[in-house]
């Protein structure tokens, strides 16, 4: 059966007038029309270069998906698409049109901007700017899990007041890469590749969210150079585009972020906008050198840090001065009375219908984190306790969460065999890792925040965060082992078991360094000391100190109640507190004498940690509720 006819000067819908056709496709048309006098743009999908009714119905529905979601969406940079813009035209005997009316935008393409612009190419600033703009765009589209599938800059319009408008996306293009490259196999040149734009997994019809920004990358490698992507070079080792000296206005960060855009395989992209924003924070708004403080003085950094400085706090260890051993704070006495000796009791937040199994605070004081076997993961406002968001973040327990130093990313795991990645403070999932099948029972970010490692039974994982890439798989003594911790100078971590056991491994050599045994029985609890020089291990109802460069076992305190769910130490490394049963014990790591028993929960404290500024402590516990605590002084 033949497709309905459409012509300039047909009227449709008794409201709109075709004026002109602006182009055809191998799937579809476009025409000019008049809508009562405002000038629009009609897509008209043709289902005649189908050969099957299975092939037909994707078609429909996928274009009455990209209908739907156009006309959802609000956003300057999206053309705009009226609630009743789809439409189906019949005429008898003939196979309907299904057609689209959307805004037509007024402007130039990118490659006509660039090709009529007498300061080409692309100031760094312009493009930072354009980037920022389309990267927003794309989180709009990706939100609404559209993929656009055909960035490039005949395809970005600019608009005469400076907004950027993506153009020609959505089903269409989905069907093209999918069902023709299925149906037609044996004919080449069906599946449409726009040259030197499209990444190598959409060639291959497996196209995703970071496919768009491949090509996004590849789109200012033109706007920066003026030569097209496929003219230059590619690296034949590692297949990167050898662009740079082209583009000799453009700064070292700036170049590196538009080689992220388009790396090779997909999980080395950006995974999300969010990520690429982020970048471009730090690229518009460097951070300043943070000033040689006295070590004194670190543990006095206010809490509340400007959005820009965030991050610096997560590289303050480069600029204080080395601490030497001998002068540990385990050494030291202090005259002065500690302001945890008479601690109070702030507030409980509520909100958890299940046991708060991890809390973290970010290093900047803003946000406290809490993961519950409810599945679910809280976030909190730190100053005021307010509930900010809840992520529906697993399909099984949450085990533990992390907040990268630069307090950016969260992570957490579940015994779903998940680790999730998600932006602070908006809750955005950035990644999901998976290994194999089983219970994911701890995280921990390394200090520099590059890496992330995963315990799960006998297997321990080293993950790149920026990518997600596995960089290594260790093999631990016992499918016992419960717990895993960086040091703070990151050339080791220590992995706690229930049957007694620590271990202490080198991730750069994947070597084990040494392994010794508690005499108290199974380790539920292990934290370094802010200096490294110590590590507190938590069974049973002792707590005790080791020496993790030798394997020594320097002191042992005694709870005065029974388990021990969790240790911590404060900032400052003068205080140390572990809970027993429904109590938390704080100990003065000078004269090792208790302080004070804090004693809010009805049922077994699950966790516990310092905020930044060492003033508050924070529990979570099996009565589902969170409990913070403050320091007299």
């Amino acid at each position: 059966m033949a497709a309905a006819m459409i012509e300039p000067g047909m009227l449709l819908q008794n409201r709109y007038r075709l004026i002109r056709q602006l182009g055809k496709g191998g799937f579809g048309r476009a025409f000019e029309l008049d809508d009562c006098g405002t000038t629009k743009v009609l897509k008209v999908l043709n289902l005649g270069r189908f050969h099957s009714s299975e092939g037909k119905k994707k078609a429909v529905s996928l274009f009455q998906r990209e209908a739907a979601v156009l006309s959802r969406l609000n956003h300057p940079g999206i053309p705009r698409v009226e609630p009743d813009g789809y439409f189906v035209y019949s005429e008898e005997n003939s196979e309907s049109l299904h057609c689209l009316v959307m805004e037509k935008i007024e402007g130039v393409n990118l490659k006509q901007w660039l090709n009529n612009s007498p300061n080409q190419p692309l100031t760094e600033k312009q493009a930072i700017a354009w980037l920022k703009q389309l990267s927003e765009i794309l989180a709009q589209l990706h939100q609404q899990e559209l993929v656009h599938r055909d960035i490039k800059p005949s395809n970005i319009m600019l608009r005469p007041n400076g907004q950027l408008v993506l153009i020609d996306f959505g089903a269409v293009r989905e069907v093209t890469d999918t069902y023709l490259q299925r149906q037609q196999a044996n004919v080449t040149g069906t599946v449409i590749i726009s040259a030197g734009y499209t990444p190598p997994e959409q060639a291959e019809g497996q196209a995703v969210a970071q496919s768009d920004f491949f090509a996004l990358g590849r789109t200012f490698v033109f706007l920066l150079t003026g030569k097209r992507p496929i003219d230059f070079e590619k690296d034949p080792r590692t297949g990167k585009l050898n662009w740079r000296e082209s583009a000799s206005q453009v700064s070292k960060p700036f170049a590196d972020l538009i080689d992220y855009l388009m790396a090779t395989f997909p999980g080395m992209r950006p995974q999300t906008s969010e990520v690429i924003l982020r970048c471009l924070e730090e690229i518009v708004s460097p951070l300043p050198p943070l000033p040689n403080l006295p070590l004194q003085e670190s543990k006095h950094l206010p809490v509340k840090v400007h959005q820009k400085q965030k991050p610096l706090l997560a590289f303050i260890s480069k600029f204080l001065p080395k601490k030497d051993i001998s002068t540990s704070s385990w050494s030291q006495n202090s005259n002065s009375p500690s302001p945890w000796k008479k601690a109070k009791f702030r507030r409980t937040l509520s909100g958890h219908s299940d046991v708060v199994k991890s809390i973290a605070i970010s290093p900047d004081g803003q946000i406290l984190a809490s993961g519950s076997y409810d599945k679910k993961i809280k976030l909190w406002e730190m100053s005021s306790g307010e509930l900010l968001r809840t992520l529906p973040a697993h399909t099984k327990r949450v085990t533990c969460i992390a907040i990268s130093p630069d307090s950016q990313t969260l992570v957490s795991s579940s015994e779903d065999g998940t680790i999730k990645l998600w932006t602070l403070p908006k809750g955005n999932l950035l990644r999901t890792l998976v290994g194999r099948s089983g219970i994911v029972r701890c995280i921990s970010f390394s200090p520099n925040g590059q890496m992330l490692i995963s315990l799960s039974g006998l297997e321990i994982k080293l993950w790149a965060v920026l990518t997600g890439k596995l960089l290594g798989t260790f093999v631990g003594h016992s499918d016992s082992a419960r717990l895993v911790s960086f040091s703070p100078d990151g050339k080791s971590f220590a992995v706690g078991s229930l049957d007694g056991t620590l271990e202490l491994w080198n991730p750069h050599l994947s070597k084990r360094l040494r392994r010794f045994s508690c005499q108290s029985g199974a380790i539920t609890s292990i934290a370094f000391s802010p200096d490294g020089q110590f590590l507190a291990s938590g069974s049973s109802s002792t707590i005790e100190l080791w020496n993790p460069h030798t394997g020594e076992r320097r002191r042992s305190f005694s709870c005065q109640s029974l388990g021990s769910s969790s240790v911590a130490f404060s900032p400052d490394g003068q205080i140390l507190a572990g809970s027993s049963g429904k109590t938390i014990e704080l100990w003065d790591c000078s004269s090792f004498n208790r302080l004070c028993t804090l004693a809010r929960h009805s049922k077994p404290v699950q966790s516990i940690v310092f905020s930044p500024d060492g003033r508050l402590l924070v529990s979570g516990g099996s009565d589902k509720t969170i409990k913070i605590w403050y320091t007299a002084l």
